[in-house]
């Protein structure tokens, strides 16, 4: 193959393209049967999560990470806030945190979520909940390119980890990891003193 002609270059261009635009979308599973705004409410610690390289933009350099459920004031509609926070690199890392807006309820356990006005909104849905775990699957589509997260979540920074596997192969069961992306224990270790 004569790798000096221009056209092996444009083939090589396409084919980049198109494999992008090819990629698995997001997909839409149902939210837990059980599911209750109650229920879901209140702090959560990421025991892990699978993620794509855009969802892990905010995320990449974190330990320590929680997300925060609250509901709106004044909101009857479900719509609550999502305060995702961490510490960067280190327990005694930099704070970082980025609150998510969930909107539109519809049904029970799934919303659209939103970071910023100027990007285009996420299906965000709680797939598994429980009184001690949850998983909370959120995906988009922007520009034919498609990032996803899969988060599982414990009441406490120290859950049982045979609990937590199993709810890895639940989400995986589901065909949520279209990218087969490996699943990422966060760091917890350190980050709360003395329980």
């Amino acid at each position: 193959m004569d790798f000096k002609k221009p056209w092996f270059f444009y083939v090589i261009l396409v084919y980049s393209e198109v494999m992008i635009l090819v990629q698995a979308k997001c997909m839409s599973p149902p939210p837990s049967s059980n599911f209750t705004l109650g229920g879901y409410y209140g702090l959560w610690f990421e025991a892990g999560k699978i993620q794509t390289p855009g969802g892990a933009f905010f995320e990449k350099d974190c330990v320590c990470t929680t997300i925060e459920v609250e509901p709106k004031s004044n909101k009857t509609t479900g719509d609550c806030t999502a305060l995702n926070s961490c510490r960067k690199l280190k327990p005694q890392g930099k704070y970082i945190n980025a609150t998510g807006q969930l909107e539109d309820m519809n049904p029970p356990g799934k919303w659209k979520e939103s970071f910023f006005f100027f990007l285009p909104k996420v299906d965000y849905t709680v797939i598994y909940l429980d009184k001690d775990f949850a998983v909370e699957y959120d995906c988009g589509e922007t520009l034919g390119i498609t990032n996803y997260c899969i988060h599982v979540m414990a009441r406490v920074p120290d859950p049982d980890l045979t609990k937590v596997q199993s709810l890895v192969n639940f989400a995986e069961q589901l065909g949520l990891n279209t990218d087969k992306l490996p699943y990422n224990q966060t760091h917890q270790a350190g980050c709360w003193g003395k329980r």
